[in-house]
């Protein structure tokens, strides 16, 4: 059988998604390896415009605990993609990471 999905009944799963997007496009906005952020709701991609700064930053995501990916057709981002149970503390604590991991490539 089928599991059921246990929510709040006051959450509102899309509105979540936003916040934590804008929250993590907030966090790492402006940092000087970051070209551009695209995001739908809480999926993001980092845009570092260059192979080689992308496959650094993976391998360098992966050494801090980050798990993360790039795109099939798009090897100059790598994604982020939290699950909707995050708060606002691991965002900011695993934004602080990646803008660590950044300022070394």
């Amino acid at each position: 059988g089928r599991a059921p999905l246990n929510t709040r009944p006051d959450t509102n799963l899309g509105d979540r998604a936003e916040h934590i997007g804008r929250r993590y496009e907030g966090l790492l906005t402006g940092h000087p390896a970051v070209k551009e952020i695209r995001r739908a709701g809480a999926l993001l991609a980092v845009e570092l415009c260059s192979p080689e700064k992308m496959y650094a930053a993976m391998a360098a995501l992966t050494e801090n605990g980050i798990l993360s990916d790039w795109f099939l057709f798009c090897d100059t981002a790598f994604r982020i993609s939290p699950p909707l149970i995050i708060t606002d503390e691991q965002i900011e604590e695993s934004a602080a990471l990646v803008g660590e991991v950044l300022d070394k490539i």
